[in-house]
């Protein structure tokens, strides 16, 4: 049944379908609406109006599918517009012919009884009476292969642009597996030094970080290879994330975390990763007795905020953007790829503190 519904909707069953109730709209217009009386039977008027379309389609589809490109898409202009001219002016004889026979062996026939084109005929009996009435079939013609080579030209823009689209789409999608893949194993690697130290003390809290860093892997691996996912889930995952590291540092009086929304959004997964890492890993990485710590992730009318305030030492001028680091790097190209032109990215030292601030427009 696929292989059927493909055939049905290919480009060569739609010209047909074009070609078959062309000939069928000619046949009804005009024998059911001209109200004229015909001097043959239909049979004959139905075999000289085919033989006419036949011999447009030939000509349509020489231009189409060997003229055009062969010459006009190569720039080859003279090339194409003398060949174009030969041909159309071959199936204009084809035309003239036919109607010099008519006049001969069924002279009742009326040119508009089987054309749908008409054009000026010579009744003077001259030699060159068919090569005259050739070029008056060439006008008509020539009409006629403009309008479809303008119909080629628009679908071959359309397909190209299709396929162009497409080819974008996919390098995207690669880019960002690409992106989403560096994200996994550059968290992982941050957890797991934070399991080690913490076996190492062989603390209570290492089970519970299997634990949570299990139901997040769980989460990346499984869960988060669509382009899209619910904010609820999200917001789960990264409760768990919080807890996980929080599980390490003893005085937590100093972070603050807000994360809602005003309703349960689609969005990309993933994208608070880098932020919220950066918090906790250049936020902690000197002992205090109380640190200043603030994230948020907030989906308000269809807007997202991702903003983040940690403190850093006089010398961490780089924060996130160590050599070999990922983090806000990963993010402008992950924001660039699925929001162009719809999100702000702005990082960097104020004074004592480090700001993040993120701003997407999801609709």
């Amino acid at each position: 049944m696929q292989k059927l519904t493909g055939y049905l909707k290919s480009r060569l069953a739609l010209n047909i379908y074009f070609w078959a109730l062309a000939i069928i709209l000619s046949f009804y217009l005009n024998f059911h609406t001209s109200g004229r009386h015909y001097e043959y039977p239909a049979v004959w008027y139905y075999l000289f109006r085919t033989i006419t379309v036949v011999l447009l389609i030939a000509l349509v589809y020489v231009n189409n599918l060997i003229l055009v490109p062969r010459y006009f898409i190569k720039k080859r202009y003279w090339q194409y517009f003398l060949s174009v001219v030969l041909f159309a002016y071959i199936i204009s004889l084809g035309y003239a012919a036919l109607f010099e026979w008519l006049d001969i062996h069924f002279p009742k026939i009326e040119m508009e009884d089987i054309s749908i084109f008409s054009a000026v005929r010579d009744d003077v009996d001259i030699k060159w009476k068919l090569w005259i009435e050739g070029v008056s079939w060439l006008f008509t013609m020539a009409i006629t292969i403009s309008f479809f080579t303008i119909a080629w030209y628009m679908h071959d823009y359309s397909r190209q642009k299709r396929l162009s689209e497409e080819a974008h789409r996919k390098q995207t999608e690669a880019e960002l597996n690409f992106l989403k893949s560096q994200i996994n194993p550059h968290f992982l690697f941050n957890t797991l030094n934070n399991l080690y130290t913490l076996t190492l003390k062989k603390s209570d809290y290492a089970l519970d970080i299997v634990a949570k860093l299990s139901s997040i892997l769980r989460y990346m691996l499984y869960e988060s290879n669509s382009s899209e996912t619910s904010f609820e889930r999200e917001k789960e995952i990264m409760q768990a994330y919080i807890d996980l590291e929080l599980l390490r540092i003893t005085n937590k009086n100093g972070f603050r975390f807000h994360i809602e929304s005003d309703r349960d959004y689609d969005i990309p997964p993933l994208l608070w990763v880098p932020v919220l890492e950066n918090v906790f890993k250049h936020g902690t990485r000197f002992i205090s007795p109380e640190y200043d710590i603030e994230y948020r992730f907030i989906i308000h009318k269809g807007n997202l905020s991702i903003y983040s305030k940690n403190t850093c030492l006089p010398a961490d001028t780089t924060n996130s953007n160590e050599k070999g680091g990922i983090g806000l790097e990963n993010l402008k190209k992950r924001l660039a790829l699925l929001f162009p032109a719809k999100h702000v990215l702005y990082s960097g030292k104020e004074g004592d503190y480090f700001i993040t601030n993120v701003l997407i427009q999801l609709a």
